[in-house]
């Protein structure tokens, strides 16, 4: 009886936790669709990687963060945008993450695809691709 207990007390645990690593995951893609969607390119720079190899309409390269962080401020200085929604997300890689959000601004409609990789148990953003969508 006390054996039984035990196992159900430990798969019941086992699931909890999986379920807050989960939820902890979501909360980021969350948290890095809402610096898009409100154009915070200060809150999306905690994260990014060191080196961040960024695609932003037709303009393509490897930047520090800091780079990056300047090169998407002035993205959101000339968009604004009225919505932004996670598209799809892959989190089934235990040291990957792949997520694709739609921005739309009053004119336009923008597809961002990002890549995330896990450095020492935190996920940064090692890849964006922002791109129009016509």
């Amino acid at each position: 009886m006390m054996k039984s207990a035990c196992i159900i007390l430990l798969l019941f645990f086992t699931n909890l936790k999986s379920h807050v690593v989960y939820s902890r995951i979501d909360d980021l893609i969350d948290n890095i669709t809402n610096c898009f969607r409100t154009g915070n390119s200060k809150e999306l720079s905690f994260y990014l990687s060191s080196t961040v190899s960024l695609s932003l309409l037709e303009e393509s390269n490897t930047y520090s963060k800091n780079q990056a962080e300047i090169l998407l401020h002035n993205f959101f200085d000339r968009h604004t945008f009225r919505s932004g929604k996670i598209l799809h997300r892959m989190e089934t890689n235990a040291s990957n993450r792949y997520a694709v959000v739609e921005l739309i601004s009053s004119t336009e409609k923008f597809r961002v695809s990002l890549s995330l990789k896990n450095f020492n148990s935190k996920f940064l953003i090692t890849d964006i691709r922002i791109d129009v969508v016509k």
